[in-house]
This record gives structure tokens, sequence and C-alpha cells, in this order.
């Protein structure tokens, strides 16, 4: 038995997890939470990296929300921030001071709107520079997806699509995250994303794309029904979506962002009033905004609630109430299988009285002790490349030969073709 992979509230062996798992991605339905932690390891900061990070690169920051109330010194001693909660706090007490009656005499509320947009920049920037992954300089080139960084992104993609049998959903992909790993990645592969967007100059929201898909129409019998897609579900925005003047929500091209929007935001100018890059906010519930983030999260919910699923939690710290109660209330469905990846579970069992939300919602899911609820703790073995390497590859493909592989030794008959 291991000590930190546990069943149903008790430790089973690393051979029962891996067995359970190539059980698990034979079920009817099957999918992934992502949150900032499976961004880590090709250059993407963990919730506590972004605080730092903003309070490190910004002198006044800490006084100015201590100043407003909006964090306390505990959190500061234990630096134990959510910026993305924090950035909704922000944007409700500048809503405020903006709607307030106009009075010219009064320069203070003039003076504290000006203080909370200096505050937004800060930690707008913050957040920006942890989902580039890459050099500024570099983001919006091509093949991006290529580099080293990201080929356990290509991995996982290429896992969950070849472990699908013939008349099983495509899998279902959901992340907290704003970066674009997943959709480099991807493309890298030959994989298409459905990520609710559709439209050939101009791409817009459309939710009912969630309920399509692409297939060979070539191939008969079951193998028709072979996958070359999955869903993707970006649950917190992304970095390239944007909005503006009340406009339908775009994803535009990389490029496209870096020039017109991320370029001028970390250069100090505050673009995000034109509701570019649609983070977590006061206002993200109103209008179009709103409509995009509940279809994701009825999504979400969705999935959770159909029969024989099963959905591996990775780099998600459980900061999020939303998602957490929607993960809670789906332990009714007896058939949902959870698989959780949190390396700090160790740390958990033995500090019990100084927790923060997040780990006490895990000491919480642990305490259940449900047969359908797994979690994997033991520090790196929880990383997202370990996760990866744990997701067994198909019985037909028991080699490590990647799509990118394939496509290698293709061109080089092609090649050898020509030369005959």
């Amino acid at each position: 038995m291991t000590d930190y992979i546990f069943q149903g509230g008790l430790p089973i062996s690393d051979g029962d997890f891996t067995s359970h798992l190539a059980s698990l991605c034979q079920l009817e339905n099957i999918g992934v939470l992502l949150g900032a932690g499976a961004s880590a390891g090709c250059g993407g900061m963990t919730m506590k990296e972004v605080w730092l990070d903003a309070t490190g690169a910004n002198d006044f920051l800490i006084d100015e929300l201590l100043a407003f109330n909006l964090v306390t010194q505990k959190n500061i001693d234990n630096q134990d921030v959510n910026v993305e909660q924090l950035l909704d706090q922000v944007t409700q007490y500048l809503s405020v001071y903006k709607n307030a009656p106009p009075n010219t005499e009064d320069k203070e509320e003039a003076s504290y709107s000006q203080r909370l947009s200096k505050i937004l920049l800060c930690l707008y920037q913050s957040v920006t520079k942890a989902a580039l992954l890459v050099e500024q300089e570099a983001f919006g080139e091509e093949n991006l997806g290529s580099q080293d960084k990201f080929r356990f992104h290509r991995e996982l993609l290429e896992k969950l699509i070849s472990n699908r049998q013939p008349g099983q959903a495509a899998p279902m992909l959901f992340t907290t995250n704003y970066d674009l790993s997943l959709e480099w990645a991807a493309e890298e592969i030959g994989i298409q994303l459905i990520n609710g967007f559709s439209g050939l100059h101009t791409r817009t929201f459309q939710p009912q794309n969630f309920d399509l898909s692409f297939r060979n129409v070539n191939a008969k019998g079951e193998a028709r029904f072979g996958h070359y897609h999955a869903y993707l579900h970006k649950l917190h925005g992304s970095l390239s979506w944007v909005q503006e003047h009340d406009n339908e929500i775009k994803e535009i091209p990389s490029a496209l962002a870096k020039t017109r929007y991320i370029g001028p935001l970390l250069s100090g100018k505050p673009v995000y009033q034109k509701q570019f890059l649609i983070y977590p906010g006061a206002n993200k519930y109103h209008h179009t905004i709103g409509f995009v983030y509940g279809e994701m999260f009825r999504r979400f919910s969705e999935f959770l609630s159909k029969p024989q699923t099963a959905i591996f939690v990775n780099g998600y710290g459980f900061g999020d109430y939303h998602i957490n109660r929607i993960i809670l209330g789906a332990l009714l469905n007896p058939s949902l299988h959870i698989v959780i990846f949190f390396p700090e579970l160790s740390n958990i069992s033995k500090d019990a009285k100084n927790l923060n939300e997040a780990q006490k919602c895990i000491k919480k899911i642990k305490s259940l002790s449900l047969n359908q609820i797994t979690i994997v703790g033991g520090g790196s073995q929880a990383y997202f490349d370990a996760f990866v390497q744990y997701i067994p590859k198909p019985v037909l493909f028991p080699k490590d030969t990647s799509t990118k592989e394939l496509v290698s030794a293709i061109n080089d008959l092609v090649l050898s073709g020509n030369q005959i």
C-alpha cells in the first residue's frame, strides 16, 4: 500500500491505482478538470505565485489593499490570497465609486476611483503574465505547441482520444486557466478542439457548437464513430477572448491579442476597460459575459451528472466555491468517479487546525470515504506530468508512438518516394 493514494478514504497500492485508471478510461464519458498547477510546469504560475508577483512588482499594492480592507494582515502573512476573488472585490468597489452621483466638490471619490483602477491594473498584469507561458515577444508565433514544455499537454490529448472506443463520447476538457496550452498542443498534433466559438473571419460564441462533433464520412460501420476532436470549456475565460462596447464575445488570434491588448496592458495601459480578457469580476455575470460563463458551468454540471462518467482533477487547488459546489453536488451520481491529484494532501492530514477553505474542502471530500473518489497526494507524484504518465496507453498502441512521430514517418515515406 502507498501512503499517498486513497480510494474510499483507505490507502491503495500503486498497481491497484493504475488498474483503476485503466478501467475508468473505458467508461462512456471521460473528462479532465485542470487548474493553474497543470500549467506551472510550462511557465505558468499558481495562484500563490501570481499574488507574490503582483506584490513584488508593486511596492504600494499591499498598503492599498489593506487601506481598502480588501485583504487582512493574516492573508498577507500566510500568503493566502485568491487573486481571482480579489479582482472580483476590486471591480465591485470600483463600480460603486464610478456609479456614485457626481459631486464636483468631493475630490475624494475621484481619488478612490483612481487608486482602485491602479490596483486593478497591477492585478491584471500579474494574471496576464501568469497565462502567457512563453516570452511576450514569442506569444502569437506559430507552432508554439511543438515546444518541449507542452509535451505532456500533447500526450494528455493523445491518450484521452486514443482510449475512446467506438460509439463513446469524445473527451471533455474543463479548465480554469486563461492560457492557451491546450489549444497550442491540439494544433500541433492535429486534434480539433470544440470550444463553443465558430466562424471563419469572426469567431463568436454559439453554445450549440458543444453538441457537434467531427467524424470521417468515408469510414463505414463502427469505424465512423472514431474521434478527431475533444471539447474544451474554459470556465474562467481566455487570453484570446474579447468583448468591446457590450458586443458579443469574440475569440481572436493570439497574435492579434498580443498587439492590440496584451502588449499595451503589460506596458501600463488600462485596456481591460474594454472588457478584454474576460477575467472574473463583478460584471462577468451581466449580459453576454454572464451567458457565456453560465453556459460553460452548465455544461460542466451536466457532464458530471451523466451515467458512467470519470473526471480527473489536476492542478486545481479547490479555491473556487462555485466549482467545489458542483463537484460535491455531482457525487449524488452513483456512477460518477472522481480522481483528484492534490500534491499537498499529506500536509492537510497533519495540520487540522490552520487550513484555508480550499484545504478544508479537500479534507471534507476525503472524509466522505466514498469508493467513487480517489485522491492522489505525494507532492510531485500528483503533478501534471505524473498525472499524464499515469493515464494508460490504449491496448492497440502499446509503444511510445506519438502523432507527431507518425506524421514525420509519413513525410519520410513521401520524400523517399519522390527520389525513386
